[in-house]
């Protein structure tokens, strides 16, 4: 039996059971469920309501993280909160809400890294896509945000990032100049025609 509904904050509630404690839920909970005191509740309203109070802790746990800015995407959001204890059911359903309002958006994600990339440390579209993987971004998403990178535009970046590189080479040797900025290049993340591209147009010396 509900014995007790107390005031939490602004949009939460303190639920009691039998005068114990059951949880702090939204107030929204009370139209949502019916309650009120001297109500008594099914077993199969009481899983329900644990099952909706899990959801919330996940939110706010996560919601927590995106302020702090530790993590951005679904994958990420879903190997905190699974670490936290919470159950697979509380973690998609949490997570669900989270997008449905904005808050989890991986494509977005996904853009600002690529132009943050661009503007401070460029890079290849292998390398990208590497990145954007180990963050737990999905290859499908992936690969529609590196596609507005045509071949044109890497080459640019490629050939910017060289021209900067070279310059260090001077005192070498030139065939071990070219092996340098050969290796730097791949290593940056672009590809083998690209980095042909760039050792044919690049000037040593």
């Amino acid at each position: 039996m509900i014995t007790d509904i107390q005031s939490h904050d602004d949009d939460q509630i303190r639920l009691f059971l039998n005068h114990e404690q059951f949880g702090i839920l939204p107030t929204d909970f009370i139209l949502k469920f019916g309650l009120r005191v001297g109500l008594n509740i099914s077993h199969d309203t009481i899983v329900k309501l644990l099952q909706a109070e899990e959801v919330m802790r996940a939110k706010n746990f996560a919601i927590n993280l995106l302020h702090e800015k530790k993590i951005h995407t679904k994958p990420e959001f879903e190997k905190e909160l699974r670490q936290k204890g919470f159950s697979q059911e509380g973690i998609s359903a949490s997570i669900e809400d989270l997008e449905r309002v904005g808050l989890i958006k991986d494509k977005t994600f996904a853009r600002q890294w690529v132009r943050r990339r661009e503007k401070s440390n460029p890079r290849g579209k292998e390398m990208l896509k590497r990145e954007l993987a180990d963050k737990g971004v999905a290859s499908s998403t992936i690969n529609q945000v590196l596609s507005n990178i045509d071949s044109s535009r890497e080459l640019d970046t490629a050939l910017q990032l060289a021209e900067k590189q070279v310059k260090r080479y001077k005192s070498l040797e030139l065939h071990v100049a070219k092996r340098r900025l050969h290796g730097f290049l791949a290593r940056r993340g672009f590809n083998y025609n690209t980095v042909e591209q760039v050792m044919q147009k690049i000037r040593f010396g």
